[in-house]
This record gives C-alpha cells, structure tokens and sequence, in this order.
C-alpha cells in the first residue's frame, strides 16, 4: 500500500525521539562510508556462531562439501538479500519501517515480534558461545564458568548496543581485522594439521551425516535473518547502490570466511561435538592456536551480540513507544536468561528451521517493493509525518502461511530458494487477483505521526 505524501530522504528536521533513528529515516549528514558499512556488516556476520555454524557442518560431512554447501548457501542469502539492503539504503529506513508498506502497520507488530523472538534466540545461542569460549580460557575459575561468563558478557554486550550504529562501527573496525588474521591462522593450521589441502578436502566425519541440502538449509538459516535484516545496517548508506552493494559484500566475505575456518579446524581435529553443536573451542586448543585466539574470538562474539541486540531493539521499537535503549536492556535480559538455561543444544535445528521458513518474509516483502511497487504500479514507498499506511494486509499473511506450508511438503531441492520463490509469486497472484476482483485485503488506516510513530 503506498502513501499521500512526499517522500523526503532522512526527513530532516523530524525529532529523534527514541534514538539511533529507530522509526525515522536516516539524514543524509549521518550516512556512512562504503568501508564503514561494509565492515560492520562483516563483523555482523564473522562471528561465533557462523564459525560454530561451519564445524557443525564439518562434523557430518568432508570439508569439501562443506566448501560448497557454504558457497551455495551464501549465493542464496546475497541473491535476496541484495533486494532488502538496497531498498533499505534507498529509503533510509530498518526493515520493520519498511514492513509497514507490505504487512500493514499493525502487521508490521506481528512481523517485528517474530523478528524480535528470533533475534533474541540468537542473542541466547552467541552468549552460549561466549561462555564456552571464557571457559575453555579460563578453566579453573568461577567468573569464568560457561553460564556466569554468559551473565557479563551480555552486560558488556548490552552497553555498547546501547551506543547504536556508533558503537557497532566502533567494535567492528577492531574486531574484523582481528577475527580475519584468526580465520587465516585457522585455516594455514588446519592445513599443516592434515598434511595438504586435498587431504583436508577429504577428511572423515565424526558425526551423524549431512544431506547435501540440508547443509545448504542449515548454511542459509545460518543468516537467513540477518538477510532479511540487513536494511538494519545498509540503510545507513549514502546512495541505494553503495548502501546495498556494501552491506552484501561484506555479508558474502565475511560469512564464507568464519564458515570455512570453523570447518577447517573441526575438520582437522575431529574433536567430538557437544550434542549438535561443534565443539570450537576444543578444535582451536587442539590446533595449538593459543591464548590470544580466545580473546579474539571472544571480541568477535562482542561484536555480533551487539548487533543481535540492535536489530531486535529496533523491531520492538516500531511496537512499544519507549527509548530504544529500554528496549536493548529488557531484550539483553531476556536473552541472557534464555543462555542460562541451555539453548545451545537446539542449535542446528534451530538453524534448519530459520533457513526454511525465514526466507518466506523475504520472499514477499521483495516481491511487494520490487514487483509490485516498482515493476506493475510504478509507485515508491514514502515515509514521514502524514504517511498513510492500512492497518493489515491480509494477503501478506496469508502468503507467509500458505508457502510456508507448500514449501514443507516439497522433497526436493533447496528450501531457502523454494521458500522465497513460492512466497513472492504467491503474493503477487494472490494480490493481484484481490485487485481484478476489487476484493479488499488491505483494513483500516494508519496516519504515521510527527515522531515516526
């Protein structure tokens, strides 16, 4: 549904009522570099929980096949997410504002807190991560217990997310040079470890095996949110094609490069897996990597949770009118309770799960903006003080469920692409016929105020 209003780029002099333009276009003075962007959005994605992601895989098939699940699976996530960070840098806006446009604006509540629901899961499994990590350090102390580590670590976490775009910057131009010279070291280890590449390539598993597919799945729900996200960062850019084109390379490098090295190194050592997740701390010791690995690869686990926090906070910022720094803190409480009791052991069907049915939002929310706006009505998306948005689209929710349930029962090929094709052609026929039928799935009518609210 388009809007009666001008659209104006930053919308500049609106007030910033709850801070880090949560609700609000991003001004133009405030747009960032292409290297700045494409450094946070590769520390966003080089993290724990892609390396963990990598070994996971590692445990249940040759490194090999691990190398091009990962290339597959990252092709896919840049194939549509592409489509997401480009409309975010052309407005300005995160991705639960532009969800107003296609969901509806209390739509756009429902789809913010599943986002929120999952941001958080993923914001509990990286504190898992961190509290391994503190632990395999430190073995002997009690700071250093997996859980207690968990605890302040998310303060440490949840300060610099209160810092927004600032302080996600800030970490990442430390920590991606760092975590790269990790992954590098990792990788020539792994290497050395198993005499040659060829014979790293062929490596036996140590687990249960993998399907092929399933790798695939597990490589896309690995990101699959933060594809979906990724107008959260790349809205920050100062041109549609910079803004894009920097947030995906830096999602592409980044997550093939944490991926491989977490595979190498499980792959190289065999260390046994805790439950279905990869134990990386133990392949790194394994590897005689040392000390100063951990700390990395702990910043890099900083680095990532901020991220988790800041994308969740701005979610729940277009549905609770309170400071976005409330929402980090209640959101970083959450999380860390969620750590404290042992999400970690539903991790790759957890990473199954998002990779299946994630890609279905994006599905229509590509097929709203780029086909229907841009390509049948040839309308742009408008934002600011006297927008109008309806309050639900009833045809987008329809879609995310019917997909979603056509896409479970196909045996064949990947899910991720399966998912975001069926959502997108479905919204699009589904819409369309709505219109030829003059069938009303668009209800009630929202007026955007003077705070973005």
């Amino acid at each position: 549904m388009t809007s009666n209003t001008t659209y104006k780029p930053g919308m500049e002099g609106t007030p910033d009522k709850f801070g880090d333009y949560a609700v609000l276009s991003v001004p133009e003075a405030d747009r960032k570099s292409f290297l700045s962007i494409t450094a946070t959005t590769a520390a966003w994605i080089i993290n724990l929980g892609s390396i963990f992601g990598g070994g996971s895989l590692a445990t249940g098939m040759s490194f090999n096949q691990v190398v091009w699940a990962s290339i597959i699976g990252m092709l896919i996530l840049v194939g549509y997410g592409v489509f997401q960070a480009f409309i975010g840098a052309r407005y300005g806006v995160s991705t639960t504002m532009l969800a107003r446009h296609c969901f509806g604006r209390q739509g756009t509540k429902l789809f913010g807190s599943i986002i929120i629901i999952i941001s958080i899961g993923w914001y509990a499994w990286q504190l898992t991560f961190f509290g391994l990590t503190i632990n395999e350090i430190f073995p002997d102390v009690w700071w250093a217990h997996p859980r207690v580590a968990a605890v302040w670590g998310s303060v440490l976490m949840i300060i610099t997310a209160m810092m927004g775009y600032r302080g996600l910057a800030t970490l990442s131009y430390v920590a991606l040079p760092l975590v790269m010279i990790l992954s590098i070291i990792g990788l020539n280890r792994a290497v050395v470890e198993t005499g040659s590449w060829a014979a790293l390539s062929e490596t036996a598993i140590s687990g249960q095996p993998i399907p092929f597919f399933t790798a695939v799945t597990i490589v896309v729900g690995n990101a699959s949110v933060g594809a979906i996200l990724i107008p959260d960062i790349s809205r920050y850019g100062k041109s549609m094609v910079a803004g894009g084109m920097a947030a995906m390379t830096g999602a592409a490098l980044g997550g093939l490069f944490s991926l491989l090295a977490g595979a190498a190194m499980v792959s190289a050592t065999s260390v046994p897996g805790i439950g279905t997740l990869a134990n990386i701390p133990a392949a790194m010791a394994a590897l005689g990597l040392g000390i100063w690995a951990f700390f990395i690869l702990v910043f890099a686990q900083w680095t990532t949770n901020d991220n988790n926090l800041y994308t969740a906070s701005l979610g729940s910022s277009n549905i609770v009118n309170i400071p976005k720094r409330w929402h980090v803190l209640i959101i970083g409480i959450i999380g860390t309770i969620l750590a404290s009791i042992g999400v970690a052991n539903f991790f790759v069907p957890f990473l199954i799960f998002l990779g299946t049915y994630m890609p279905l939002f994006a599905g229509v929310l590509i097929a709203d903006y780029w086909i229907i706006n841009r390509l049948i009505e040839k309308k742009e998306y408008r934002f600011g003080p006297g927008t109008v948005y309806s309050q639900w689209n009833i045809i987008a929710f329809i879609t995310v469920i019917a997909s979603g349930f056509i896409s479970s029962k196909i045996g064949f090929g990947i899910a991720a692409v399966n998912s975001i094709l069926i959502a997108a052609a479905l919204y699009v026929f589904l819409s369309q016929v709505a219109k030829a039928f003059k069938i009303p799935f668009c209800l009630g009518e929202s007026i955007e105020g003077e705070s973005g609210f």
